[in-house]
């Protein structure tokens, strides 16, 4: 192996990496091309026989002595071994044919089933084409159909809309001669209205004067009463006034006789406290703390 371990990261793919390492024995169970590489030289160096160099003699040649070759077929059988490194390499080389002959027959049996996908995509691709053709031409019957109901419809609408519009204009004749018949009566009837609204407002007017009259009379006889009942009523307020004025002066006499009771009988309870506070409550505090 003359290549480095830079150049097979650099120069190599990942898959030309692991055939090398099937080839040499290796088998690629994952990792990174680096693990790969390193992978590959561990076994290129393993691979490699080692040449021992034969020492130097500094002595006159000696005469050559005949060598006799050893058959062909029995080197052959020292390196074709089931042990060793060319054992190795034999088992290396039949896996890779193998791989080989079954990536050609992958391969061409890819190439088969693509022929025949591609086949078969085209002929769906033909009646694809057929069924939009015809779809095309139904969709176009289908749009000139459209057409033509839409310019039936069209010239119906239109038809019905001239007639609807002959229609709106005799009615809105009519109403407008009817509108200006009731609107002439209608005139008629508010100036009879306005007629009796101005006897009307006449009689009113002389029944407010009449109602304002009498309501004159009725307040001047209202205030005169109203003031006869006032000082009548300030007499009697002041009566009132006078003998609620001598009810107040026995009341409050008999508040202040009242009042002196109340603070004896006051004076006496607070003696019965005091009494309480400085012989009863001392007793019963003694008896209670000391029995």
């Amino acid at each position: 192996m003359s290549e480095t371990f830079e150049e097979l990261v650099t120069n190599h793919t990942r898959r030309e990496l692991e055939e090398m390492a099937m080839k040499l024995g290796v088998e690629p169970l994952g990792g990174t091309k680096s693990q790969l590489a390193e992978s590959i030289l561990d076994a290129s160096r393993k691979a490699t026989p080692k040449i021992v160099a034969e020492p130097v003699s500094w002595e006159h040649p000696r005469e050559a002595t005949p060598t006799i070759e050893k058959p062909k077929a029995a080197a052959k059988a020292q390196f074709l071994g089931k042990t060793g490194v060319m054992a190795k390499i034999s088992a290396a080389n039949k896996t890779s044919r193998e791989l080989e002959k079954a990536g050609k027959e992958i391969r061409e049996e890819g190439i088969r089933k693509m022929t025949t996908g591609v086949a078969e995509f085209n002929k769906g691709v033909a009646s694809q084409e057929k069924e939009n053709k015809e779809a095309v031409a139904m969709i176009n019957s289908g749009i000139r159909d459209i057409q033509s109901a839409t310019d039936k419809m069209a010239s119906k609408m239109r038809h019905e809309a001239r007639e609807m519009v002959e229609d709106g204009s005799r009615r809105l004749t009519a109403g407008l001669s009817q509108f200006n018949s009731d609107l002439s009566s209608q005139i008629d009837e508010n100036k009879e209205a306005a007629t009796k609204l101005n006897a009307g407002a006449k009689e009113i007017h002389a029944s407010m004067e009449k109602m304002s009259g009498e309501f004159q009379r009725a307040g001047r006889e209202i205030r005169e009463e109203g003031s006869r009942n006032l000082h009548k009523g300030l007499a009697e307020f002041e009566r009132s006034v006078r003998s609620q004025i001598k009810e107040n002066q026995k009341a409050a006499s008999k508040i202040g006789s009242g009042a002196v009771e109340l603070q004896g009988k006051i004076s006496t309870f607070q003696g019965e406290i005091h009494r309480y506070q400085e012989q009863d409550l001392k007793n019963f505090v003694r008896d209670f703390y000391y029995g």
